[in-house]
């Protein structure tokens, strides 16, 4: 009788190589479904948003930012401009042609040729 020796190092008969084992569904699945599954899925759910929750809170406690704090200061009136706004007026004088932005690039369109 012929045959091998399989990983485990038992001897395998030639018989036993070529049989087919019919078997449901259930019984090829390794775990079970059910109740036991879906508790574990829930418990680990409510334990992610305990964690998740802990370190909004933490993460809040230590921040300092001065954009989260609040400040009560009076808004200024919208008929008047404040001097201090830091812009520039690029509009040419009288007469004067307005001078074209610089480009990063070539403005020519490449061809896809290198000839």
């Amino acid at each position: 009788m012929a045959g091998y020796v399989d990983e485990r190092g038992n001897k395998v008969p030639s018989e036993d190589i070529n049989k087919t084992v019919k078997i449901s569904g259930v019984e090829a699945r390794q775990g079970l479904l059910g109740r036991p599954v879906l508790m574990v899925l829930i418990a680990s759910l409510v334990l992610a948003l305990i964690a998740w929750g802990g370190a909004e809170m933490f993460g809040e406690s230590t921040d300092n930012d001065a954009a989260t704090q609040i400040q009560d200061t009076i808004p200024p009136a919208k008929d008047t401009v404040p001097t201090d706004q830091g812009t520039v007026d690029n509009t040419p004088s009288t007469g004067e042609q307005m001078q074209p932005a610089p480009a990063d690039n070539d403005p020519t369109p490449q061809t896809g040729s290198g000839g």
